[in-house]
């Protein structure tokens, strides 16, 4: 058998299309002849209808027959030997394992035997270990990589032999990765400007709202691309969730720094001690020149007056610690972002 094209993979409903040049061969006692008898004929070419033909199934087929199979001429040999060699169109079921998409590499399974005769009567085999893709067109999206050939006997009691093509194909990613993981991985960064826009602008959470409708449609493509199954989540379905829920806990950052920064009473001291100095501190924000003195029995005092000193005109405490938890979260975003990337992109391109 030759695979010639593959002409389509329908994921959602996990079908495939081959188009495929069969090359049968079989003996049949019956039509041997004496080349010196007949003139040194030593082959001829008869129709279909008038020879017998083995009985030949493909297990996974969901064509209703066998195209082609009956429209072409055998050549019959003066040994009884027979070769039929036809073109066909083979539609078969092929589970579609999207856990690695883009990146991942389908088996279709083509199984051939025969549906009435057991081994004793009628034997299958092939000559080849691997079918012949030599002549195969490109296509598209996918790559046909090889098509190893197993023989299996399967016992009901009777022997039932078959021959499996296991055709690897391989999908080009490079039209995904264009289309959609490049485009949410800008879309989800823009998401971590919304950290560094000022309260005023009044465009924090839109920003983050939009992002999040921009990563739901890339969400519905990739969902429309693959087939339902509960068996795996494909990473690429896992790390688009993923970023839906960063931007998810970004908008509701932005909603508290909204509040913090219009806040008008007096901050307690608690939040300064444990909130707003740590998270300077951490986040690299200029300290404003506040002091902090320990006195004696090791309590942490902060002097009032200087810390009003300290702060430009027009600026509170507030807004202040507002600036902090902006700066906080655009930190722990783009942390969370990175490693993020790394585990669902090393799911995908892994090879185990």
């Amino acid at each position: 058998m030759a695979v010639r094209q593959l002409i389509l993979l329908d994921e959602p409903e996990q079908i495939a299309k081959f188009n495929m040049w069969m090359r049968l061969i079989w003996t049949d006692c019956r039509l041997y002849w004496n080349p010196e008898d007949f003139g040194n004929i030593t082959e001829v070419v008869l129709p279909f209808d008038l020879l017998w033909t083995p009985d030949l199934t493909l297990y996974e087929s969901v064509a209703e027959e066998f195209y082609g199979f009956k429209d072409y001429r055998p050549r019959v040999m003066f040994d009884g030997t027979v070769y039929y060699n036809f073109p066909t169109l083979v539609e078969s079921v092929c589970q579609v394992d999207a856990l690695k998409f883009p990146y991942d590499t389908q088996i279709c399974l083509l199984t051939f035997g025969s549906w009435v005769f057991s081994g004793s009567d009628l034997d299958i085999f092939s000559s080849k270990k691997f079918a012949d893709v030599s002549s195969i067109k490109d296509h598209v999206e996918w790559v046909v990589e090889s098509v190893p050939i197993v023989r299996h006997v399967v016992f009901y009691p009777e022997p039932y032999p078959d021959v499996t093509f296991y055709v690897h194909i391989r999908r080009k990613p490079a039209s995904y990765v264009t289309n959609i993981i490049i485009p949410s991985l800008l879309i989800t960064l823009i998401s971590a400007l919304g950290f560094l826009l000022p309260v005023e602008s009044g465009e924090k959470v839109g920003l983050q709202l939009t992002v999040m409708l921009a990563i739901f449609v890339f969400q519905v493509l990739v969902a429309d691309q693959l087939p339902p199954s509960a068996d795996s989540t494909p990473w690429i379905s896992v790390f688009l969730s993923f970023t839906l829920i960063l931007c998810g806990v970004a908008s509701l950052l932005q909603v508290l720094v909204i509040s913090v920064h219009f806040q008008d009473k007096d901050m307690p001291n608690w939040t300064k001690r444990y909130i707003l100095y740590p998270l300077a501190l951490v986040s690299g924000v200029q300290t404003l020149g506040l002091q902090r003195t320990c006195s004696q029995n090791g309590q942490l005092e902060d002097e009032d007056k200087m810390v009003k000193e300290a702060l430009p005109e027009g600026l509170t405490l507030w807004m202040y610690l507002a600036t902090v938890l902006d700066r906080v979260g655009i930190f722990i975003f783009l942390m969370m972002f990175v490693i993020g990337c790394l585990v669902t992109f090393d799911g995908m391109v892994s090879r185990d």
